[in-house]
């Protein structure tokens, strides 16, 4: 009843939105922004490694180039992988020795946590399927 409740004021609130495409936005798929994203991405680096302000500098035209390009290589695995590279690269030669330790532990936790969940959703699915029926 309680999601229900939820769920019937989250569409009124879409309902009563002055922008329709957010009442749309419901039932789709949500689409950010390039500009979002490179922002969101420098934000998630500024806080992972304390970035400085000459930092921020160097890493903005970086984040910026990256967001553009993978938008550029959608499905191109090879290309996203190697732009991926890059950017890593790229990002690490404006970052002290101490902050580099930080991002790739921050990278390592993130990973990590993405494996736990998996394996939970698989585990998940694997208990809620029902087992051959032995009726004979």
């Amino acid at each position: 009843m309680l999601f229900c409740a939820t769920l019937s004021t989250a569409l009124v609130a879409n309902a009563a939105s002055p922008d329709a495409s957010l009442a749309a936005g419901a039932t789709t798929k949500h689409k950010f922004s390039p500009d979002a994203v490179k922002a969101a991405r420098l934000k998630r680096l500024k806080n992972q490694v304390d970035l400085t302000a000459d930092q921020e500098t160097k890493a903005k035209p970086i984040v910026d180039k990256y967001v553009d390009d993978r938008e550029a290589a959608k499905g191109d695995r090879a290309k996203l992988v190697a732009l991926k590279t890059q950017f890593d690269n790229d990002i690490n030669a404006i970052l002290t020795p101490d902050q580099q330790t930080k991002l790739a532990a921050s990278k390592s936790a993130a990973i990590e946590k993405m494996k736990a969940a998996r394996a939970r959703k698989a585990a998940a699915g694997a208990s809620s399927s029902p087992s051959p029926s032995k009726n004979n």
